[in-house]
């Protein structure tokens, strides 16, 4: 009875950390690609936050603004509503996007402790997850 009652909201949890896990080892390997060129350490970085942030919400968000801007005038207040949360996504995300981007520039400029540390992080994190989903038994 309890896992008709979760609206499987326990699903969409692995589903995140699964999305999550594969973020955190695409920045793992673009940090790694960055640090063995660090005079070209923007390329490998920009490449990734636009793939995480620009192409891969496109299957979701497209439909939702092609939909509601077929809608007429709801469709455009709607879609207005829509866009003050998206505004505050952003202003959440501008501290994870900016320390990516110095931690890129400070590579160039042959600086590597935040670099480290962050990869550090990185490979903490996957081990994390993957400890995790080999005690739940679903390797």
């Amino acid at each position: 009875m309890s896992a008709r009652r979760d609206l499987g909201l326990n699903d969409l949890v692995k589903f995140w950390q699964l999305i999550t896990c594969y973020r955190h080892r695409s920045e793992l390997w673009a940090l790694r690609l960055a640090m063995q060129v660090p005079f070209l350490a923007m390329l490998p970085i920009a490449f990734i936050v636009i793939f995480w942030w620009c192409i891969a919400p496109l299957p979701v968000v497209l439909p939702i603004i092609l939909l509601l801007e077929n809608l007429g005038q709801f469709g455009g207040i709607v879609l207005a509503i829509l866009a003050m949360p998206a505004l505050l996504v952003l202003v959440l995300v501008a501290p994870w996007f900016f320390g990516w981007y110095g931690i890129a520039a400070s590579l160039m400029f042959g600086r590597s402790t935040a670099a480290r540390a962050r990869e550090k992080a990185l490979a903490e994190a996957i081990q994390g997850y993957r400890a995790k989903t080999v005690a739940a038994g679903s390797v």
